[in-house]
């Protein structure tokens, strides 16, 4: 069994420069399954987007809750029998000290852990960073892990971004360009918390699609921003990204960032939006995702969405809004 992840997101002056924060954005160590489990599982998690800071009630986002809805999610994750978690980005909402808080939740999290980096951590982190002498940009946070005939790519959608330093060189001027460029088309995602995945990391992504296809290996792909249906929370280039993930049949594509969350399948690709966990006083979405063979099943919890989405269905099944207690 291959459970192996490559390569490591920060640089060793990234690592030193965020402290344990940087625990968090380190790739899954995974546990070897036993032979004989053919089917994989995973937890998933949306947008906590912890901040000591009064509730916006106008937009029902409460930032201290997150604490609390974090570990009841936690807690409930403990109890089911799990290969990995994935958080889908925004961990913290504005403040460096939100992830001093935010550790002691996750340490009670007993699976492997991937962490996607998103817009509202790429602020706080490359604002830590760019304070640092010489300036350190802001991390490539993109890397792949493999688990039993599974690829799991996790793509970095602030790769080219306003949250980009003067430690990340030319990047911050291209995604002026790349947004102003949007910004004249009138394009939905032409939006300043929003990314792009660079030339870089797009030749990296159909490296590693190459490669599980010649594996015979099934891939699924996390990232923070949504890439379809085109609207304004997707990634400047989200159409080029998703259409590179349909031509290699990725099974799924899970995102956080709209916290509406939403579904959409293009050919036999599933792009699966999580819910924010951010919004509301009380409700804790997250979910499970389980494999086995080809059908995909969530199951919600907190009032996430369930799902049965085998590999060749053309329309989605009907989606049943999770009243499942923690």
């Amino acid at each position: 069994m291959t459970c192996k992840a490559l390569p490591h997101p920060l640089t060793q002056p990234q690592r030193l420069a965020l402290g344990e924060a940087g625990i968090l954005y380190q790739p899954p160590v995974l546990r070897s399954p036993a032979p004989t489990d053919t089917i994989l599982r995973f937890g998933l998690i949306a947008d906590p987007q912890y901040a000591d800071a009064d509730p916006d009630l106008e937009n029902n986002l409460y930032y201290r809750h997150g604490l609390r809805k974090l570990s009841s999610a936690i807690d409930a994750l403990n109890e089911l029998p799990l290969d990995f978690v994935a958080t889908l980005g925004d961990l913290v909402d504005r403040h460096w000290s939100g992830y001093s808080e935010l550790l002691p939740r996750y340490d009670a999290l007993r699976h492997p852990h991937a962490a996607i980096v998103g817009n509202h951590d790429a602020q706080v982190i490359s604002d830590r960073l760019a304070a640092q002498t010489p300036p350190l940009g802001l991390p490539k946070s993109y890397y792949h892990f493999r688990l039993s005939g599974y690829r799991f790519l996790v793509i970095d959608g602030n790769d080219i971004s306003l949250y980009c330093n003067e430690g990340n060189g030319d990047d911050l001027e291209q995604a002026r360009a790349q947004l102003d460029e949007l910004l004249v088309q009138q394009q939905p995602q032409a939006q300043r918390w929003n990314g792009a995945v660079g030339d870089k990391q797009l030749a990296w992504i159909e490296q590693n699609l190459q490669q599980a296809q010649a594996l015979g290996e099934t891939v699924i792909v996390f990232g923070h921003y949504p890439l379809a249906p085109l609207k304004k929370h997707i990634l400047w280039n989200g159409e080029a990204v998703a259409d590179l993930l349909c031509r290699y049949q990725v099974r799924a594509y899970f995102a956080g960032h709209d916290h509406r969350g939403g579904y959409y399948r293009r050919g036999n690709t599933d792009f699966i939006t999580l819910k924010g966990m951010l919004d509301g006083p009380d409700d804790v979405p997250f979910a499970v995702a389980e494999l086995s063979g080809t059908r995909l099943t969530i199951t919600g919890f907190g009032g996430e969405i369930s799902r049965i989405l085998p590999i060749n269905h053309r329309e989605p099944s009907p989606e049943v809004d999770s009243e499942r207690s923690l």
